[in-house]
């Protein structure tokens, strides 16, 4: 895993911005290596006709108070936080103007190199909170993306990685070795299996149930030792999905273990990218709850 060395985190001028720099503050002792973050905001009107003749008549242009109001909250909700001692960072504010913020967002992160991408995913904070799932739907997308609920924990001693035993999965398993190793945490990785359902009417569940479990076993075993040494004796919980998609499974899971993170990977075994509607990623991105969610490229 290439460590997030550069950092984009997207602030939109609502009271979810604290929350979002505090956890950036957060990211910054607990990850290794980080050495730059970029703090954009993007500016886009509803109505920008409408928006033109107000912009006139301004004596600065919009984007310089924007840039000064980033900046003062970045002076108090990153950079004075806790004992007052400076995060060892480089760090700049962005101001951009799009019609699509998740575009922006993307087409800076590519521009400056970043490997790890920060948005919030607002559960009652006045907004959408559906900026993440627009990011990772962006085609050129890049980097690893990390969705911050506003009630996120600041620790992340408890990893949850979903996986498939693909190769997008034991990318997501090196992210969480290397986080788990940076704050002393525990690893934990969950496999969902399911019976398809054209066997339903045809073959007696508990049974099938069984004989799915053993081939998923078997499976994980052959993924195992695939795996760089330290990682091959990361455990590995096998869930029966029921009558739940593969995303309820894992959160049911996440919020029954108290996780505080959870590291899935943006694509599956069958190789189909989390652009599409259904996908684990993004349904686990438009569930409310409180544990951030990363999702590896």
């Amino acid at each position: 895993m290439v460590a997030y060395k550069s950092i984009l985190l997207g602030l939109d001028l609502t009271d979810m911005d604290q929350v979002m720099l505090r956890y950036a503050r957060f990211l910054c002792e607990a990850l290794p290596g980080v050495e730059q973050i970029c703090f954009q905001h993007n500016i886009r009107f509803d109505y920008p006709e409408e928006a033109e003749s107000l912009l006139e008549e301004l004596e600065r242009p919009l984007s310089e108070l924007i840039g000064e109001e980033i900046e003062e909250n970045i002076d108090t909700h990153f950079l004075q936080q806790n004992s007052g001692k400076m995060p060892d960072v480089d760090w700049e504010v962005m101001v951009t103007e799009g019609s699509s913020t998740a575009q922006e967002i993307v087409k800076t992160a590519n521009a400056q190199g970043a490997e790890l991408i920060v948005v919030g995913k607002k559960l009652s904070y006045q907004g959408s909170g559906q900026v993440a799932e627009k990011v990772l739907r962006q085609a050129s997308l890049k980097s690893d993306l990390l969705a911050v609920p506003e009630t996120a924990p600041h620790h992340m001693e408890r990893i949850l990685v979903p996986i498939d035993f693909s190769q997008v999965s034991r990318r997501a398993l090196l992210a969480g070795k290397r986080i788990k190793d940076s704050v002393e945490g525990v690893l934990t990785s969950q496999h969902v299996y399911t019976i398809p359902m054209h066997y339903f009417p045809f073959i007696p569940v508990q049974g099938f149930r069984k004989s799915m479990k053993e081939e998923a076993e078997d499976q994980y075993k052959r993924f195992r030792r695939g795996l760089p040494e330290p990682l091959q004796d990361t455990s590995c919980v096998f869930t029966y999905s029921e009558d739940r998609t593969t995303a309820q499974a894992v959160y049911d899971f996440a919020i029954q273990k108290s996780k505080d993170l959870v590291i899935i990977g943006s694509k599956g075994r069958s190789n189909i990218p989390a652009m599409l509607l259904g996908s684990t990623a993004i349904q686990l991105l438009n569930f409310d709850f409180h544990i951030p969610v990363l999702i590896v490229r």
